[in-house]
């Protein structure tokens, strides 16, 4: 699997220029535009971390594209390229490594460079299946820790669902999906809104303007079909699970998945 990757520090504390426009803190909306991106290169506006990430053509517009290809033609040997990743990821070469790093590699993401810390407002973008064989998955990653944790929502072309997943400990959990019974099927060949807003502990996710789901961050967790939740869904286990949301965004995806992405806007709040 190619992956692209910085160190947690670069990804952190790096003051480098992103290809948005300028936004008045708290007010304009900051939208990222892919006008003097290169087809081919990896995006400038996005630092990818884990998978393969590059700009292409998409009609007569530029996109993001997650290419889900390499990520299955290294799949079967991937144990030293998932530690390094996982070293420069994390800053660490703790022993716990070997586990978090097999578990971080299935989830490709690009960290947007222009957004050091959001809290509170609404990210969207919209998102194109291309391909995928283990999975088809589109989402927004937000509240990123320099742990390596974040939450993520994302529709599921598999599923046909909306889900909000928590990444802590090198483990993914589900947090919430959204209704089984109202799944949602979209046209793989057309674009889709996902969105995301923000309240204090508020969150909801909207799929082409439908409510999709809704959640109370520092909720406790109820007891699922398998029994009581895993110590990690509980927010006094979890500081992901905690509000206030704060840290970095991007994009995100799962394995195999090929994704087209764009429009992507952030409307912060104070």
């Amino acid at each position: 699997m190619k992956s692209l990757i910085c160190t947690a520090r670069m990804i952190l504390t790096a003051a480098v220029a992103a290809v948005v426009l300028p936004a008045v803190a708290g007010a304009a909306d900051i939208k990222v535009s892919l006008a003097g991106e290169q087809v081919g290169k990896p995006p400038a506006a996005f630092e990818p971390i884990v998978g393969t990430w590059i700009v292409a053509q998409d009609g007569g517009e530029k996109v993001i594209m997650l290419d889900g290809r390499p990520w299955v033609a290294s799949k079967d040997n991937p144990t030293k390229l998932l530690i390094e990743t996982a070293r420069k990821l994390y800053g660490t070469s703790n022993e716990e490594l070997m586990d978090n790093a097999k578990q971080f590699a299935y989830y490709p993401v690009a960290l947007l460079k222009s957004v050091d810390n959001f809290t509170n407002g609404s990210i969207s973008l919209k998102f194109k299946t291309i391909a995928g064989e283990a999975d088809r998955c589109s989402g927004i990653l937000f509240n990123v820790k320099p742990t390596g944790d974040w939450l993520a929502v994302r529709y599921n072309d598999t599923e046909n669902n909306v889900g909000l997943w928590e990444f802590h400990n090198g483990i993914r959990r589900n947090v919430r999906f959204s209704d089984r019974n109202k799944p949602f099927m979209l046209d793989r060949n057309a674009w889709h809104e996902l969105k995301m807003t923000v309240e204090g502990a508020g969150f909801q996710a909207f799929l082409d303007g439908t409510l999709a789901l809704e959640y109370t961050l520092g909720s406790e967790p109820a007891a699922g079909r398998r029994g009581p939740p895993n110590a990690d869904l509980f927010p006094a286990n979890n500081p992901v699970l905690r509000p206030p949301v704060a840290g970095k965004i991007g994009l995100w995806s799962k394995t195999d998945s090929s994704s087209y992405f764009k429009d992507y806007v952030v409307s912060p709040k104070p």
